[in-house]
């Protein structure tokens, strides 16, 4: 016992001044859970964890079909599977627009889509089996599994241009859904599964405390939600040291797999030795640790060979770091000039992270970044501490705006009562000019129309966006059509035309944005704009699909129906009569000109055609889903016609 107690004083004695070799790099870590991987949890273990959450009987046997279905669809893990589709219904009790009827998962939209609240645009399937086979085979696409997109598939959405977006669980954000955060929702519902049915806590060593009277075990900590270690920006002192603190005659013995340290007088040594240039740990009864143990506040790492672990540790899909006394570190570090986050549980981050209520990004091998970064489709700019930047913020002489999501604004931008407007290719704030007929004043605020060619302003909104509602998608002869990009196409010329006119013309999205908002949000804020800006008539571009690929032609909507109640509610004659006329002769000037199948004018209560101001129509110019029309309608000159016949429309109606 004395023995013992001189060789952890040492130890302490060591720990300010034991040093580690700096490593140069760090490899790219993946900080959550690849979708296509092995899990350890049962189907009963599953079936138990969703039992505990409150699940009815049906979801709770769901997870036979998943465990039954996830090696013949990419071999997606289904835990991650059962778990996101736990978060999608509520644990079987839906209450949204699906309910268990649907046989449907996790939401799974039809090919051609629509709003989150039309319970039409949401594929019913024929049975549970269907439609986790489907959910399977959508996260299967997602993660890029070996063999997909596959042509036997119920997945209704099974789009070419989807895969490989989404290869872990926390990159589903942004892309599965809306929400920056769903992945890492989804990842929390996995790992509360995994500590629920014991898979991350490994078996205990007993006895279990130090000769500090601290708790001793391998056991692992769980990952918190919330970090709370403190901001540390000094670099990690390093020194070295190569004195050992224990010899033996005896010295190592292997007894029945297990290994011992015996000292010269015959007795197992316990607690912290150094025999060589590397400290041990072995427990009161003597036996050699391996993995990660605790001991006191601290945790250190055990090798397979027993010796204490410095520096970088890659443990599993995560890494960790290991300072000069061994203990495992977190919060913010400087490590070989490099600054890093490493959370409660000592895991490096990397990607978005959010630290007491800011958030952050962590380039691939954890390294801090700032300045302008674009990890995704949009555009971003990191202080120098690292803090996302929001709302508005100058550099040298120049404005920019982030939306709230810290993504940089472009083109027309209300903040409070004003409107700026920020030049698309580089978000810059533009002053003293004159943008879509509007005077700009030298402090960027929108001023009044200025004269010249027609007072009249129309706005253009091409349909769509990057991720919380980018459109249908159809594929023939191996070339995939992306309705939100032909409506761009399609929007441009309209401008092009309608500016040659004389209009003022103003776009919803322009071709440089990345939006990624969900549908209601989107379309709220399409509205608002031309709202706000008064507009004298709106026009929502789209391309139309359909099961049935036979389906094609043009149609044109208006909507007889009130303003939604948080848009006024009000109801005008004499928009009703100008919109249905326009949604006519729209389609007729349509078909005139390019032979496509008339489908009509008709009244369909659309949110855009709804809770606009002004006269309002959404043009669907043709079927993607139909091969000859999908063809016409990314053809530029085909595209010219379309846009000609609108604008000769506008220019007799409006």
């Amino acid at each position: 016992m004395n023995i013992n107690k001189k060789v952890i004083s040492f130890f302490l004695a060591l720990a300010i001044v034991l040093s580690i070799a700096p490593t140069t790099s760090v490899q790219a870590a993946i900080a959550d859970i690849n979708i296509v991987s092995n899990t350890q949890v049962t189907v009963e273990q599953a079936k138990k964890w969703a039992k505990s959450k409150g699940a009815t009987n049906t979801f709770i046997n769901l997870a036979e079909l998943y465990w039954k279905y996830a090696k013949d669809c990419g071999n997606v893990n289904p835990g991650i599977a059962y778990v996101q589709s736990a978060k999608e219904t509520g644990y079987g009790k839906f209450g949204g627009v699906l309910d268990e009827t649907y046989n449907n998962p996790c939401g799974l939209k039809t090919s051609a889509g629509g709003g989150d609240t039309d319970p039409n645009a949401h594929t019913r399937f024929n049975s549970w089996d269907e439609g986790v086979q489907a959910h399977l085979d959508h996260l299967a696409l997602y993660a890029g599994a070996e063999g997909y997109p596959k042509s036997n598939t119920y997945d209704p959405r099974h789009f070419v241009t989807i895969k490989g977006k989404s290869p872990t669980v926390n990159s589903l954000g942004g892309k599965w859904a809306p929400s920056s955060t769903y992945g890492e929702e989804v990842n929390s519902l996995y790992n509360d599964m995994l500590t629920y049915s014991g898979i991350n806590v490994k078996p205990e060593v007993t006895p279990n405390t130090d000769d500090k009277g601290g708790s001793v075990s391998p056991e692992k900590p769980v990952i918190p939600n919330t970090p709370t270690a403190p901001e540390v920006t000094s670099p990690i002192q390093n020194s070295n040291d190569s004195s050992t603190n224990i010899t033996s005659s005896i010295g190592w013995r292997c007894e029945g797999g297990t290994w011992y340290y015996y000292t010269s007088n015959g007795s197992k040594a316990t607690g912290w030795i150094k025999p060589d240039n590397n400290w041990y740990y072995l427990y009161s009864d003597g036996s050699m640790a391996k993995d990660w143990l605790r001991a006191g506040s601290k945790w250190y790492y055990l090798q397979s060979s027993g010796a204490m672990k410095l520096g970088w540790l890659k443990d599993g899909s995560k890494w960790y770091y290991l300072q000069g006394d061994g203990s495992m570190v977190n919060g913010f570090k400087l490590i070989d000039n490099k600054k890093y986050f490493l959370d409660s549980s000592g895991a490096m981050r990397v990607g978005w992270f959010s630290i007491s209520g800011n958030w952050h990004y962590f380039n691939t091998d954890g390294s801090m970044l700032n300045g302008w970064i674009r990890p995704d489709n949009n555009w971003y700019y990191l202080y120098s501490d690292g803090i996302m930047a929001t709302g508005w913020f100058k550099l040298g002489e120049t404005w920019y705006y982030s939306n709230s999501n810290g993504s940089m604004a472009t083109g027309w931008t209300m903040s409070g009562n004003d409107f700026y407007y920020l030049q698309p290719s580089s978000g810059a704030m533009l002053k003293d000019t004159v943008i879509n007929g509007w005077q700009i004043g030298t402090d960027g605020k929108r001023g009044s129309r200025v004269s010249g060619g027609s007072s009249k302003l129309i706005v253009i909104d091409p349909g769509h966006n990057f991720g919380g509602d980018d459109g249908a998608y159809a594929t023939h002869n191996r070339v995939t059509y992306a309705e939100r990009d032909l409506n761009m196409q399609l929007a441009v010329k309209l401008k092009s035309k309608l500016e040659d006119q004389g209009y003022q013309v103003m776009l919803t999205r322009n071709e440089t944005d990345r939006e990624t908002l969900g549908v209601t949000q989107s379309l709220t804020k399409r509205v608002e704009m031309a709202n706000n800006f008064n507009a004298d008539f709106f026009v929502s571009l789209h391309h139309n699909s359909a099961e049935a690929e036979s389906a094609k032609g043009v149609e044109t909507y208006y909507s007889s129906n009130s303003q939604d109640a948080n848009f006024g509610g009000a109801f005008s004659d004499y928009k009703l009569s100008i919109s249905k006329n326009m949604a006519v002769d729209i389609t007729n000037s349509i078909v005139n000109k390019t032979g496509a199948v008339n489908r009509g004018g008709k009244d369909g209560n659309l949110f855009v055609c709804r809770n606009t101001k002004m006269p309002a129509v959404l043009v669907e110019s043709g079927f993607i889903t139909n091969t000859e029309e999908a063809a016409n309608c990314a053809d530029s000159n085909y595209q010219n016609k379309i846009a000609g016949a609108i604008a000769d429309s506008i220019s007799s109606g409006i």
